[in-house]
C-alpha cells in the first residue's frame, strides 16, 4: 500500500517498489525497440497509417519495414501500439496524419502507473477544532466571544472542502466543532481583488501569532527578495496602484531609497505615494527605470514593458483606500474588505498564503477607472518578476464582485425569434412575461458590446494574456445561458421591428439581450468559428439557509442558467467588515493586536451576502488549484470544473424544471436553477487524464524506471506532468 501522507520522493520509491514486485514493465534503457502508442486525429487516418506501419513500404514518414502491432486498441478507433525503435518513433512523429507517438503507458505500467495521478492528501488547518457555522444565529456571535470562538469560520470554508454538505441531516443553524482541511493554501499565486476601498489593518490580513492556520506565513511579496532593503511587514495585502510599481521596478525605487521609499505602518518597505502615482502617470526616465520607458522617450522598453502611462488620481492614497492598523480607510465603500477576507483572509479565506493584492476601482469611491484597472491587470501579469525557485511567473487570478446593469425597456420582447425584427411582443411593467417578471429587482445584468467597446477590448487582452478572470454572476434571479441554448438570442427593444443586430448594438455600452452572461462575466468572450466562447468564470450564490436538513438551494437572488460555472456559499456568509458597513457587526475574540506598542483598531466580522460573496470564495479555492497546476489556463480550470468537481445529486440540490416558454410558470420560482448544473465548488483533486494524449517527447531514459527529461523542461503525458526527479 502506498501512503498519500508522504513526500513526493518517498512516494516514488514506494511506487516503483510496489510495481516491481508485481512484475510490471518499465521502460528499458537504450535506443532499441520499445512499445510505442501511435494516435491519429481521426479513424480514417488511423486505418491508413496502421496499414503502412505493419507492412513494408516506401511511404515518407513511415518506417520502411514490417512492424508488429502489439495492441490494436479496439476500444478506440484512432490509436494502437507497436514495437519500434526510438529513431523509428521519431520518424513517425513527422507524418502529417500522425497526432502523437509516445511510450505506451499501459505496457510500461512500472514507469507510468501512478507517477503523477496521486491523490493529494489533505492538511488540517489548525491542529485543533474551531467553531464553524452556516446559517448563523445569536449563539455564533456572542457579545463577548470567549477563547473557544478563536479562529471561528463559516460554510464558505467548511462546506466547500468536500462534495457532500457537512450539515446534511442536521439543522443548518448547528454549530460544528471541527478542524477544516485543505489541499492547497494559494502559495505563489497572485490574487487581485478589484473592488472598493478596503481596510488592510483588519486582523484577517495581519500576522499576529494568534488563531492562525498552522502553515500561515503572513508575508507579502515586498517582505523579502529586494537586495538592498530588509523589511519586516506583517500585513499580507498590497495595493496594485501604490505598491506594484516597486515590485515591478525595484532598481529605480532603490536608486534613491531615502526619497522614493518609506516604511508602511506594518513594517513593509513601500513606495512614497507620489512616486508610485508618478510611476504610472509618466513615461519618463525621471519617474521609471529605462526598462519601462519607451525608446522614443529615451528608454529601452520593448514588448510588454512598453506600456505607456496609466492615469492615477492624486486621491488614490493609502489613508483613503487602504487604511492602517489604527485607522480605517477614509474613502467610502464597505464592499472590498469582506471580499478580500473571503478570498485570502487567514480564517475566512481559502488562499490564506497567496500573494494578496487589492485595487480600488468601483462605484463612486473608485479611484481607478475600469479601463485603467484592466490595463494594470495586464501589466501586472506580464511584467511581474519570475519566481526565484524555478524562474516561472506566478499565476494571476482576479476577483470581480461587480457588474453592469440596465432597466428593461417596457416595450417589446423577442423570445426565440429569428432576430430579423419579427415576433416581437408588446409589454409594459404590468404585463411583463414571466421570464422578465421575476427578477430580484426591476433591472437586469447586461452583456457588454463585445466587438468594439473599449473596456471589452481591454478586458479581452487581459484574459488573452493569461489572467484568470472570475466574476459574480449577479443578484437578479436572471437566467444566463451559453451559445447554443435556445434563449441565447432573446432580446428586448423599443421597436416593434427591432432586430437582434440592433439589440447587440444596444446603447453603445451594453446590449439589449436578456439571457446572455453580463459584464464582466463575459470578459474575453470570442467567437471560435463555431460559436461564442466564454473564458471568464461566472459564479452563482449558494444559500446558507437550507430548505430542509437534507437539501441545499441557490440563493433566491442568484442568477442561474447553464453559463454558471459553479455555486458557492454567498448568502449571509462570514467575513471581515470595516466601519463603513451599516449592517450588524460582530465582535471577535482576536479583535485587537499590538504593533510597536500601539494597539490596533477593532476588527469585527459581519454576514456578507450575494454573488459578491460567492465570487471571492471561489477565487480563493481556485487559487489553491493554480498553486499545484501553475501552467493551467482558463480552459484547464473549466475542464477541472467539468471533470473533477462532481455535480450534486438532484435530491441534495433540486434543480427544478427549466422554463421553455416566455410565460412558463416555472419562471416564478426563486430557487429554480433554470438549466444550470447542480455544481457546488469543492476541494476536488486536479489530476485528470485528457485524451487525446500528447507526445511526451522524452530525451533520454534513466535506470529503466522513470523517464528523464531535460532539466526545467518538464514532461507531459495525457495532461499530467511527470516531474523531474533529483
Amino acid at each position: 500500500m502506498i501512503s498519500t501522507d508522504i513526500t513526493d520522493e518517498q512516494y516514488e520509491i514506494d511506487r516503483v517498489a510496489t510495481l516491481t514486485a508485481e512484475g510490471a514493465n518499465f521502460v528499458p534503457d537504450g535506443t532499441g525497440p520499445k512499445i510505442y502508442c501511435v494516435t491519429c486525429v481521426n479513424a480514417s487516418d488511423w486505418d491508413e497509417i496502421h496499414d503502412y506501419i505493419i507492412n513494408e513500404n516506401e511511404i515518407d514518414g513511415i518506417p520502411n519495414r514490417k512492424i508488429e502491432c502489439t495492441d490494436d486498441c479496439k476500444s478506440c478507433d484512432r490509436m494502437a501500439s507497436y514495437e519500434m525503435s526510438d529513431a523509428e518513433a521519431e520518424q513517425l512523429k513527422l507524418h502529417s496524419k500522425v497526432a502523437g507517438v509516445h511510450l505506451d503507458p499501459d505496457y510500461y505500467q512500472g514507469t507510468f502507473k501512478g507517477a503523477q495521478d496521486r491523490i493529494l492528501s489533505t492538511t488540517n488547518r489548525y491542529g485543533s477544532n474551531v467553531k464553524i457555522g452556516r446559517d448563523f444565529d445569536s449563539n455564533f456571535f456572542p457579545t463577548t466571544p470567549g477563547s473557544t470562538f478563536l479562529s471561528r469560520t463559516g460554510a464558505s470554508i467548511y462546506r466547500h472542502q468536500q462534495q457532500d454538505d457537512p450539515w446534511d441531516g442536521i439543522a443548518d443553524t448547528t454549530i460544528l466543532d471541527a478542524d477544516p482541511s485543505y489541499r492547497g493554501d494559494g502559495t505563489d499565486v497572485d490574487i487581485i481583488v478589484c473592488d472598493e476601498s478596503a481596510w488592510y489593518g483588519h486582523v484577517e490580513f495581519v500576522k499576529t501569532g494568534v488563531g492562525e492556520p498552522t502553515a500561515f506565513t503572513g508575508e507579502n511579496v515586498l517582505k523579502s527578495g529586494f537586495s538592498s532593503l530588509s523589511t519586516t511587514g506583517v500585513c499580507g495585502v498590497l495595493d496594485c496602484v501604490l505598491d506594484l510599481p516597486y515590485y515591478l521596478d525595484p532598481v529605480w525605487f532603490e536608486g534613491d531609497a531615502s526619497s522614493r521609499l518609506m516604511e508602511r505602518w506594518d513594517g513593509t518597505t513601500v513606495p512614497v505615494e507620489s512616486y508610485a502615482r508618478n510611476w504610472w502617470n509618466n513615461n519618463s526616465l525621471s519617474h521609471r527605470s529605462s526598462k519601462y520607458v519607451s525608446t522614443s522617450n529615451g528608454g529601452a522598453a520593448t514588448g510588454d514593458d512598453d506600456f505607456g502611462t496609466i492615469s492615477i488620481s492624486s486621491s488614490y492614497t493609502r489613508a483613503a483606500k487602504d487604511g492602517s492598523n489604527t485607522a480605517q480607510h477614509t474613502s467610502g465603500g464597505y464592499h472590498a474588505t469582506p471580499c478580500m477576507s473571503q478570498a485570502y483572509g487567514k480564517t475566512e479565506g481559502w488562499a490564506f498564503n497567496a500573494n494578496k493584492w487589492h485595487m480600488n476601482i468601483i462605484w463612486s469611491t473608485g479611484a481607478v477607472t475600469i479601463s485603467s484597472c484592466f490595463k494594470i491587470l495586464k501589466i501586472f501579469h506580464q511584467c511581474k518578476p519570475n519566481r526565484s525557485s524555478d524562474s516561472t511567473k506566478n499565476p494571476t487570478i482576479t476577483s470581480h464582485s461587480w457588474g453592469r446593469w440596465r432597466n428593461l425597456t417596457n416595450s417589446y420582447y423577442y423570445w426565440r425569434t429569428p432576430g430579423d425584427g419579427t415576433g416581437g411582443v408588446s409589454y409594459t411593467s404590468g404585463t411583463r412575461p414571466a421570464y422578465l417578471n421575476n427578477f430580484w429587482s426591476g433591472s437586469r445584468i447586461s452583456a457588454t458590446i463585445v466587438s468594439s467597446y473599449s473596456e471589452s477590448v481591454l478586458v479581452k487582452d487581459v484574459v488573452d494574456a493569461g489572467v484568470i478572470f472570475v466574476s459574480a454572476a449577479g443578484n437578479r434571479n436572471q437566467q444566463m445561458v451559453l451559445f447554443g441554448h435556445a434563449n441565447y438570442n432573446n432580446y428586448e427593444s423599443y421597436s416593434s421591428s427591432g432586430t437582434l443586430a440592433d439589440a447587440l448594438t444596444g446603447d453603445g455600452v451594453v446590449t439589449y439581450t436578456t439571457n446572455r452572461p453580463g459584464f464582466p462575466s463575459d470578459a474575453g468572450m470570442y467567437n471560435s468559428g463555431s460559436g461564442d466562447v466564454y473564458p471568464a468564470f461566472n459564479i452563482g450564490a449558494l444559500d446558507s439557509n437550507k430548505p430542509s436538513n437534507t437539501e441545499e438551494r441557490k440563493a433566491p437572488y442568484s442568477n442561474m442558467g447553464n453559463s454558471i460555472d459553479c455555486y458557492a456559499i454567498g448568502a449571509e456568509s462570514l467575513s471581515a467588515v470595516d466601519d463603513n458597513s451599516t449592517g450588524a457587526k460582530y465582535n471577535r475574540y482576536d479583535a485587537y493586536y499590538t504593533l510597536d506598542g500601539v494597539q490596533s483598531d477593532n476588527s469585527q466580522d459581519r454576514q456578507f451576502g450575494g454573488t459578491s460573496s460567492a465570487c471571492p470564495v471561489t477565487v480563493g479555492l481556485m487559487a489553491t488549484k493554480l498553486q499545484e497546476k501553475r501552467t493551467w489556463t482558463w480552459s484547464d480550470l473549466k475542464n477541472w470544473f467539468s471533470t473533477q468537481v462532481t455535480d450534486q445529486s438532484d435530491s441534495s440540490f433540486p434543480a427544478g424544471t427549466e422554463g421553455t416558454t416566455a410565460t412558463d410558470s416555472n419562471w416564478n420560482s426563486y430557487y429554480n436553477l433554470q438549466g444550470s448544473l447542480r455544481k457546488i465548488i469543492w476541494d476536488a483533486v486536479t489530476t485528470t487524464p485528457s485524451p487525446p494524449p500528447p507526445d511526451p517527447d522524452p530525451t533520454t531514459l534513466s535506470a529503466g524506471v522513470v523517464l528523464a527529461v531535460t532539466p526545467g523542461s518538464g514532461l507531459s503525458f495525457r495532461g499530467l506532468t511527470i516531474k523531474e526527479l533529483p
